[in-house]
């Protein structure tokens, strides 16, 4: 057996630099139009305009893949954002079943949370028809939440590899901050939390975001492809926001994101607890042979080398 010790990547500042600044000048246009435009953020007419913004990252991976030349080499910058595979099908399948299932199995352990809390009533029975009857339409129009939340995923897939030579943690930390303060123009409008100012707001979506964020960005580098990421955002979106209003009710209407949501304090301290049984289990650190060989820009290792992290780990 071989040991190979590779020389520590540099961080691409400067193409990262140019993702966030088409990103964020799209999302901030997004979010003055709607503001300017008098819209409710929370009404059906902002629908279509909050559809739009989860483009946004998207716009800035092929704004800067253009300005750096990587758009000359699509089949490279698709592998290197997981579009096009890097590891086994049957693996990305099953990481695309966990990412399916992660986040209404989460909301329903946040809900038990809040509800352990006095911050959330189940119904009494539970309506277990109206679960199943719920579950078909959201099923039928899954494949358009796939199409919006591979918007905003291909460009944290873009920006995800560029910050794995800081470090898996450091860059999983960085990339979850910028998702949640990605959504501060709506934040600070009211999406999500209309009971909190919009400066706790946005602290709020940017925590969920950093605990989220980890847990898809371990699907993203486990299965070496977007898809499973895709797919727990959609079922996060379509399935699990859907559940509190299904199962029961919070006792206060005003803050029931912030006390009976994934998204508020019951899902972080149940996301904390997901990412502590990865990292216990090790599955973090299965992920260091496909990081480096994802900042390297190489296939992965064979099973006769090992490859030094010391160079890169933080």
């Amino acid at each position: 057996m071989t040991t190979q010790t590779l020389p520590r990547p540099a961080v691409p500042w400067l193409r990262i630099a140019a993702f966030l600044a088409v990103t964020f000048a799209a999302i901030t246009a997004a979010g003055a139009a709607l503001w300017f435009g008098g819209g409710d953020v929370q009404g059906d007419a902002a629908a279509p305009l909050l559809m739009i913004a989860m483009y946004t990252p998207t716009l800035g991976v092929l704004v800067t893949a253009l300005a750096t030349g990587e758009l000359r080499r699509p089949g490279d910058l698709l592998r290197q954002t997981g579009v096009l595979p890097s590891r086994s099908l049957p693996r990305i399948a099953g990481y695309t079943v966990i990412g399916f299932l992660l986040a209404p199995f989460l909301t329903l352990a946040a809900l038990g949370v809040s509800s352990s809390a006095g911050h959330f009533a189940f119904h009494d029975p539970l309506p277990l028809a109206d679960l199943a009857s719920m579950l078909g339409p959201q099923l039928l129009i899954f494949p358009l939440g796939m199409v919006l939340t591979f918007g905003e995923e291909f460009g944290w897939s873009y920006l995800l590899p560029k910050l794995l030579p800081l470090g898996l943690w450091r860059a999983l930390l960085t990339s979850g901050v910028i998702w949640g303060v990605f959504h501060a123009p709506f934040t600070l409008q009211g999406y999500h939390y209309p009971g909190l100012p919009g400066g706790l707001a946005v602290l709020a979506f940017t925590l969920a975001s950093v605990l989220l964020g980890a847990l898809l960005g371990w699907l993203r580098l486990a299965a070496g492809s977007i898809w499973p990421a895709v797919v727990a955002h959609a079922a996060a979106n379509l399935i699990a926001s859907a559940l509190p209003a299904l199962l029961g009710k919070p006792l206060d209407t005003t803050n029931a994101a912030l006390h009976a949501s994934l998204s508020g304090w019951p899902g972080w301290l149940v996301m904390t607890a997901a990412i502590t049984a990865l990292v216990v289990t090790g599955q973090f650190r299965h992920l260091y042979g496909y990081v480096d060989a994802s900042i390297q820009h190489r296939p992965l290792s064979s099973r006769n080398e090992t490859v030094s992290k010391s160079g890169w780990q933080a």
